[in-house]
C-alpha cells in the first residue's frame, strides 16, 4: 500500500511519535522512510550575539545558517536512530528550507511520497497559532495521504 513514507520532524514530542508511527508502517509495508526536517529561516551570515565569545575562543566562525544546518543534521540523525529502533530498514534523511508547510508539500511531491506523517503540534511559535498550524496547511495542499499524530 505504501512505498514511501515521509515523517516531517522538528524535535517535538509529537514529531517523535510521528517517527514511531511512520517507522512501524514502513516496517509493515517494506516502505522507504524519508525523514524531513525543514529549516524555516535558513539564516544569514549573522551569528547570534550570545555565541560570539564562545565561537571566538574556539576559533570558529560559523554563520547562523551553519548552526541551523547542524541542528537539523542532529535532529535527523536522532530521528533515524529512533526509526531503526522500530525496525525501519530503508531510511533516508532530507533537509528542507523556507516555509515549512510549502517545503513539506514540495518534498513529498518530488520524492513521490504516498504518506506524510507529522505531529498535530510542533515547536511552532505563537504566529503559527494565528496563521494556522503547519499540519493544517499541509493537509490542504498535499496530494497524498496525511496522518497527524498526537
Amino acid at each position: 500500500m505504501f512505498k514511501r513514507i515521509m515523517p516531517a520532524i522538528d524535535g517535538s514530542p509529537h514529531a517523535n511519535r510521528a517517527i514511531d508511527h511512520a517507522a512501524d508502517l514502513a516496517n509493515k509495508y517494506g516502505a522507504e522512510l524519508i525523514l524531513l526536517h525543514v529549516v524555516a529561516f535558513p539564516g544569514s551570515a549573522h551569528v547570534p550575539h550570545e555565541l560570539h565569545d564562545v565561537l571566538r575562543i574556539a576559533h570558529l566562525n560559523p554563520t547562523k545558517a551553519d548552526i541551523l544546518r547542524r541542528v537539523a543534521e542532529d535532529l535527523l540523525q536522532q530521528g533515524e536512530m529512533r526509526a531503526r529502533q522500530h525496525e525501519a530498514s530503508i531510511v533516508r534523511t532530507l533537509i528542507g528550507e523556507g516555509d515549512v508547510a510549502d517545503s513539506i508539500v514540495s518534498h513529498a511531491k518530488s520524492e513521490g511520497v504516498d504518506l506524510i506523517v507529522m505531529g498535530r503540534r510542533g515547536l511552532g511559535s505563537v504566529a503559527s497559532i494565528l496563521l494556522g498550524s503547519v499540519s493544517q496547511k499541509v493537509g490542504h495542499s498535499c496530494e497524498c495521504a496525511l496522518m497527524t499524530v498526537m
